[in-house]
């Protein structure tokens, strides 16, 4: 018996952005598809409780459990959470109906957040410390964003979504991998003055080469994924990823048109849109993959199996 996913939930949030939005800074549909891949991308309202949203996404995995007892860890993983002390965790349990003894706590790893949180929560579930663990991740990216910035307005969204961990006898181990160089914090980093800068060239190749090397390792563990879920920061990043670890014959997800750069909500808003439209099987093994700002990259290995 081992931990995997055994559910999630991708709620639809805020409202739709389309490309004709940037007209007002020069950018056009024409040239965000062919840099970014984006056409659409969903934002919040500036006033929005990201506690209220992430309730949303976990309500749906809280209500389908006979005994939400059973939940013992909750982690709610964000990089656009403005508020530091108190985080947002016993706030998103509450909400979302998870009450008593429950561990409750944030985590900012970046665009690597889902990853990290993943490697955290499965752990507490073949640990034995927790029969199920819920991963939320909430973001709020437009926020952060300097909307006059060329290079970044069009690129990053808002999401929300949540995966339940639970162990099953059907289930193989997890396996992960993680890394970090804390000599690149330049590369991604809010700025003081607001806006996020991103060295752009240095970071499509590291964040290329960082994720293809960590789906190559995870592909040569037993029993190798069955598909791989990039983060998704870039179309054409993305694709290149995907062109690398084409002898890897493992199906690569890439829908980015339709989000854009939701931060650490990237991959289970990618992975859960693929289940719900039958892109991918209800079960199988998920090769999640991600890099980002720190720096900071890593990836997971895990077996799954929804409904």
């Amino acid at each position: 018996m081992a931990a995997g996913i055994v559910d999630i939930a991708v709620p639809e949030v805020g409202t739709p952005i389309d490309n004709s939005h940037f007209e007002s800074i020069g950018l056009t549909d024409e040239w965000i598809k062919r840099r970014s891949g984006i056409s659409t991308r969903r934002w919040l309202a500036s006033d929005t409780s990201l506690a209220g949203v992430a309730a949303e996404a976990c309500r749906p995995l809280v209500s389908r459990q006979d005994d939400p007892s059973t939940i013992g860890a909750l982690i709610v993983v964000s990089t656009s959470v403005r508020q530091r002390v108190p985080g947002i965790a016993q706030q998103v349990a509450a909400l979302a109906g998870l009450t008593g003894s429950v561990l409750a706590f944030d985590m900012n790893a970046a665009c690597c957040g889902f990853v990290y949180a993943l490697t955290t929560g499965l752990s507490l579930c073949d640990s034995g410390q927790a029969r199920s663990v819920v991963v939320c991740t909430v973001e709020a990216m437009s926020t952060m964003v300097d909307k006059t910035d060329r290079q970044t307005a069009c690129i990053f969204a808002d999401g929300a979504a949540a995966v339940l961990l639970s162990a099953r006898e059907e289930f193989a181990p997890f396996r992960h991998l993680a890394g970090g160089d804390g000599t690149q914090t330049a590369l991604m980093r809010e700025t003081d003055a607001g806006g996020i800068h991103l060295d752009g060239a240095a970071v499509y190749e590291r964040a290329v080469h960082r994720m293809t090397e960590t789906a190559e390792r995870l592909c040569a563990f037993d029993p190798r994924p069955s598909v791989l879920v990039g983060h998704q920061a870039n179309g054409r990043i993305l694709e290149q990823v995907r062109a690398f670890t084409t002898e890897l014959e493992v199906p690569f997800i890439n829908r980015i048109e339709n989000h854009g750069n939701t931060s650490s909500a990237s991959i289970p808003l990618a992975f859960g849109g693929a289940l719900q439209d039958g892109s991918v099987p209800s079960r199988g093994r998920l090769g999640a993959v991600a890099y980002g700002a720190g720096e900071a990259w890593g990836g997971v290995s895990v077996s799954y199996g929804i409904g």
